[in-house]
């Protein structure tokens, strides 16, 4: 438990050191992550469900604040429509198959949290459509792993409706893993 809580302060640590410019934003993001770390340790019980989604959530809006202040973006609106209405198909079927399976009270907060998952890779889509960079990359696949550990999760949680050893093993893995790289894309920001 002391381990699972401790990560996110350590990748925060470790992005204020090796930043070329570190950014409040990222560590902020990467402290509600934290945060919801803590209020997961009991994910069966909806109020800290709901309470570490909401940190989870106010985590991305950072990071969003943090690409939006840092990365260029200059796409074609085209793009952005394509990108984005792929994405929104994702939400449809994932969220029209899942929804049955989520408490009525977790469906809006379920719903809007799988959105700012992909505004979040959306928004890190679009400034490597701009100019490729590696760090842009690696922060991207960091969103992407973030996708796979929430769904994991979801899975997990409302449809098994239990917390399997080696499902939840799965979910930190995938979920440290995109905390990590979205702290090593970030600071690699010129």
């Amino acid at each position: 438990i002391l381990i699972r809580s401790a990560v996110m302060p350590v990748v925060a640590l470790a992005y204020l050191a090796f930043a070329r410019m570190p950014s409040l934003w990222v560590v902020a993001g990467l402290l509600f992550g934290c945060l919801g770390d803590l209020f997961l340790l009991w994910p069966l019980k909806k109020k800290f469900f709901a309470l570490g989604t909401s940190s989870f959530f106010l985590g991305h809006v950072c990071y969003l604040i943090f690409i939006y202040t840092h990365y260029v973006i200059r796409v074609s609106w085209i793009w952005i429509v394509v990108v984005s209405a792929i994405y929104a198909a994702g939400v449809v079927v994932v969220y029209s198959r899942s929804r049955k399976s989520i408490p009525r009270a977790l469906r809006p907060l379920s719903l809007m949290y799988m959105l700012m998952l992909c505004v979040l890779s959306v928004s890190l889509i679009l400034p490597l459509l701009t100019a490729f960079w590696w760090g842009k990359l690696v922060a991207f696949f960091g969103a992407t792993f973030f996708l796979a550990s929430d769904g994991v999760l979801c899975d997990m949680l409302f449809v098994k409706k239990a917390e399997p050893t080696q499902q939840n093993f799965v979910v930190m893995c995938t979920y440290i893993l995109a905390q990590t790289l979205l702290a090593i894309g970030f600071a690699a920001c010129p």
